[in-house]
């Protein structure tokens, strides 16, 4: 079977490269000194927005375990940027990493946080995997079989209500009127956290541990695994008001099946923020 022009069996390999990556530098964290450790913040950003030695230290060994099986691969890593493409066969591969997803979580000693890898080959979304203490979560690639085997998805009782995870209102933003009024709508229709990680909120959804997830500034980084695990599960992903880049966030939702009306509600009211128009703009003039 042809993948992209890549064959199924490498296809595979590169959802083993990204799991083996994520599960080894989970543990490295989890065993490190990191947890508790001095955050600060990163440079031109708010005080919520931090980073730790562990994040550089978790990426720069994500990087060589993913260039390492994969040749001439580029990683974009939330830390240290794009490299550059190489000669090897990987050439066409794209990696997208966030080591700790969050990061003030982690520094805190709160297990919310998880460490997330999304490929693409030639611009086309192909698999993730995401680790959090819970374990990992990984999707196989498009055509290659049913993806249970890869995204354990329990089956989960009917509930009246369901759980929203979101990272609305933006922490250390002046809350925009929209975003307050999203935040009541969604207190109004469903059981509401504040969990500080949107890839990690994105795993749980398609795992089943939640219903939908509402962020409204990730990074390309922050959500191309975890958009490929709620799809891969039956779920739904929707981008607004375009698909997040590594040079400006924007804002997404994600629903299990079954929450259309309420997925379609939130879209609606994402596209009126208008700071999402503002970034996509901003982005757009560096084109």
């Amino acid at each position: 079977m042809d993948f992209q022009g890549i064959r199924e069996d490498d296809a595979w390999a590169l959802v083993g490269a990204a799991a083996r990556a994520a599960r080894r530098a989970s543990r490295t964290l989890l065993d490190g000194p990191g947890t508790m450790a001095a955050a600060r913040a990163k440079a031109g950003t708010h005080a919520h927005d931090v980073v730790t030695e562990a994040d550089a230290a978790a990426e720069a060994l994500i990087r060589a375990e993913l260039t390492g099986a994969c040749p001439g691969s580029v990683v974009v890593g939330e830390e240290g940027g794009a490299g550059e493409a190489g000669d090897g066969p990987g050439r066409d591969v794209r990696w997208y990493v966030d080591p700790i997803d969050g990061t003030h979580n982690f520094s805190r000693g709160l297990p919310l946080f998880c460490v997330s890898i999304g490929v693409t080959v030639r611009g086309s979304r192909s698999a993730g995997a995401s680790t959090s203490p819970r374990g990992t979560r990984r999707t196989p690639p498009p055509g290659a079989g049913c993806c249970a085997a890869a995204v354990p998805s329990r089956r989960q009782p009917a509930r009246a209500v369901p759980m929203v995870l979101t990272d609305l209102p933006r922490a250390g933003a002046v809350p925009d009127p929209g975003e307050l009024a999203l935040f009541t709508e969604l207190l109004a229709a469903a059981d509401v956290r504040r969990i500080g990680s949107a890839a990690l909120a994105l795993a749980y959804v398609a795992t089943g541990r939640a219903d939908m997830a509402v962020t409204p500034d990730a990074y390309a980084w922050d959500c191309a695994a975890g958009r490929v695990l709620v799809t891969a599960s039956g779920g739904t992903f929707a981008a607004v008001p375009a698909e997040p880049s590594v040079r400006r966030p924007g804002a997404f939702a994600a629903w299990r099946p079954g929450l259309d009306g309420l997925g379609a509600s939130v879209v609606a009211a994402l596209e009126g923020f208008p700071f999402l128009q503002g970034w996509l703009e901003d982005d757009n003039s560096l084109a």
